[in-house]
């Protein structure tokens, strides 16, 4: 097994996984993304992070070529790293593949790195199969006019409370529609539009490289334009914890447009709504068939029809209803996803989903 291999066991075995596609399309990525040296260092870091001095024991490494290494690969997006209260010192771990080093590749990639992770986002065997295992990924929060007023809507399903209650914003491009730009198959979303935030900490952006630290203002009228271009509010399926907001599209976003191409795309997004039409309303203009970017929405007569195992509760459509006749409404069945409390709990949930052991990396 040669160094690549050997990290793509071990990203496959973090939760959220690394699925191998049959083409080896999966180790082609690596390939681009690291060195043989990087690859075979990165698979012995644990999720955890260990320090300089840790890791120097461990793999009986010399400290000064492991710092040496260890920045390199920070600054390549290959691995995590966060400064230590308790070690005092700063630690590097296990990075996943997605959401992770992917996204970390944004200022990195060209033509060639995106061609290879559109042979991999394509394949079968490959990138499909983390898209449709649960725990699933996102969460959808739906556009706040498009939902009925009779109805009470918790803070947390709010897009704008996450901005809200946060202490510091950030925004970067969408690395998924640079990723098709690259390759000639862009859409005409807009690209500047994924927006970070830190719940508590301050100017959380101001060294970070690939994020743009912005005020409250923008990141709200960022929400906005988004909101606008048609464009979904995704973020991580957790009750706490969330950190970013994605506004995603179907054609270039690396799990929607995996989960689209399912029959029952709903059954692979968290959402609490689903989308109703007022026949009384409705004068079947079309105009939010279009909208739509799950085909959920069809008007076969006189009136809109909801496919309810496609719609996934966004709420775009509504917002171009110039009859008012579509109101997203609070979703009861009891086979939704489920909603893990924190990352955590999500890691363990998607790990037991998969079958998989990450105890020898944590």
């Amino acid at each position: 097994m040669n160094s690549y291999e050997k990290l793509a066991a071990v990203l496959d075995k973090i939760p959220n996984g690394f699925p191998p596609a049959d083409d080896g399309s999966h180790l082609r990525v690596l390939e681009w993304i690291f060195t043989p040296e990087e690859a075979d260092l990165a698979s012995q870091l644990k999720l955890s992070g260990e320090t300089v001095d840790e890791l120097s024991l461990r793999l009986n490494r010399s400290k000064d070529d492991l710092q040496r290494l260890l920045k390199v690969m920070h600054s390549k997006g290959q691995i995590n790293s966060w400064m230590s209260k308790s070690a005092g010192a700063m630690k590097y771990g296990l990075l996943p593949f997605a959401v992770g080093i992917y996204e970390e590749q944004l200022n990195r990639m060209d033509k060639e790195l995106a061609q290879r992770f559109e042979q991999y986002f394509s394949q079968e065997t490959g990138f499909r199969k983390f898209a449709a295992t649960r725990p699933v990924i996102f969460q959808v929060i739906p556009v706040n006019q498009s939902v009925s007023t009779e109805l009470e809507i918790h803070s947390l399903e709010k897009a704008e409370q996450l901005i809200e209650s946060s202490a510091s914003w950030g925004v970067r491009d969408c690395v998924c529609r640079k990723q098709k730009d690259l390759i000639g198959e862009g859409c005409d979303y807009p690209r500047e539009v994924c927006l970070a935030f830190a719940p508590n900490k301050e100017n959380a952006f101001d060294d970070d490289e690939l994020t743009k630290p912005i005020t409250k203002e923008e990141a709200l009228r960022l929400l906005k334009l988004s909101e606008e271009a048609g464009l979904i509010h995704c973020t991580y399926n957790v009750q706490s914890g969330r950190t970013f907001l994605c506004n995603c599209c179907t054609c270039c976003c690396g799990v929607l447009r995996n989960v689209e191409r399912l029959e029952n795309p709903r059954e692979y997004i968290k959402t609490d709504f689903i989308m109703t039409v007022n026949a009384d309303l409705c004068t079947a203009c079309e105009s939010c068939v279009d909208r739509c970017q799950f085909d959920a929405l069809s008007v076969p007569e006189d009136v809109c029809v909801i496919d309810t195992k496609r719609c996934i509760g966004c709420g775009v459509c509504a917002v171009v209803c110039p009859e008012g006749a579509l109101a997203l409404v609070r979703d009861e069945s009891p086979n939704k996803p489920e909603q893990p409390a924190n990352q955590l709990d999500w890691m363990t949930k998607r790990a037991m989903s998969r079958g998989v052991d990450p105890s020898d990396i944590m």
